[in-house]
């Protein structure tokens, strides 16, 4: 799975997202489960957004994300629950393409934000037309909670930060490290200001975990370096994820091939798993 989506209107419906198995279906809390792409031309499903005035209006970003096992055709969108999907104004045509993120502006959710191996897009209704406003190939994109105007984006070894709605991207990197194999953001509404970064080197081994409480401006190392958070793992190229508390900034996840847990903000992580 690559991505979970729980409908903002119905608890009960939620969608998953497979590298190369499509989207799928639940409203009853996760007990059943229908597919709902197995007729597309490209089934990997990575990134999926629901329009919160109206929660039959689903986006999907095709392709996998994580390890290319799927190329992305586009962002595809349904008007019907996900019973049909149709093109949006973005679309790939090569086969070496993926959409990895998918927001919708939670001021106006005609604004379509999409991160990809080719770049930033926006559209301002609701997915007919995209413009691309930054051409780097990123792993993820964050808004911040409250405004969007501000939009995090990260590649493997850069963090980029609008001011303006995704209109223009900015180096926003000051304290993270020189080079880095693959970054990961996170933030939290339950402190705004707050940005976090997950650094793995270049050889994918772990190489910090990394905050900014001035909304990206300037960063400083969280970790002391004495515990390594991936588990001694060099496999942060296909799976390494980071996640913030919404309700309280003190409780960060950090996961490889097991997770690690803070509840103290950083200062130190307890193994809340173990893979074997």
């Amino acid at each position: 799975v690559n991505v979970i989506t729980v409908d903002p209107n119905n608890q009960d419906v939620i969608y998953i997202g497979a590298p190369a198995g499509g989207i799928w279906k639940s409203t009853d809390g996760g007990v059943n489960w229908t597919p709902l792409s197995d007729e597309l031309l490209q089934i990997g499903v990575s990134a999926i957004a629901i329009d919160n005035r109206n929660s039959n209006v689903i986006y999907i970003g095709t392709g996998d994300d994580d390890a290319g096992d799927s190329y992305s055709i586009g962002l595809l969108k349904s008007t019907d629950g996900g019973t049909t999907w149709n093109p949006t104004g973005l679309s790939f045509t090569n086969n070496s393409s993926f959409i990895n993120e998918v927001y919708l502006d939670p001021s106006n959710q005609d604004k379509v934000f999409v991160s990809s191996n080719q770049g930033f897009y926006k559209s301002i209704d609701a997915g007919t037309n995209f413009t691309k406003t930054l051409n780097q190939n990123l792993n993820d994109i964050k808004i911040k909670p409250w405004d969007s105007n501000v939009i995090y984006a990260v590649n493997d070894n850069d963090v980029y930060k609008s001011i303006n709605n995704g209109d223009t991207f900015e180096l926003a990197d000051t304290g993270l490290p020189v080079s880095s194999g693959r970054l990961a953001l996170a933030v939290t509404a339950a402190n705004p200001n707050n940005v976090y970064v997950l650094s793995a080197a270049s050889n994918n081994s772990f190489q910090g975990i990394y905050l900014s409480t001035d909304n990206g401006a300037n960063y400083t190392r969280l970790d002391d370096g004495s515990l390594d958070l991936f588990g001694g793992s060099t496999q942060a190229w296909y799976d390494m994820a980071l996640e913030v508390s919404d309700l309280n900034s003190n409780n960060i996840y950090i996961g490889v091939l097991d997770i690690y847990r803070s509840t103290n903000g950083g200062t130190s992580f307890s193994q809340w798993n173990s893979w074997s």
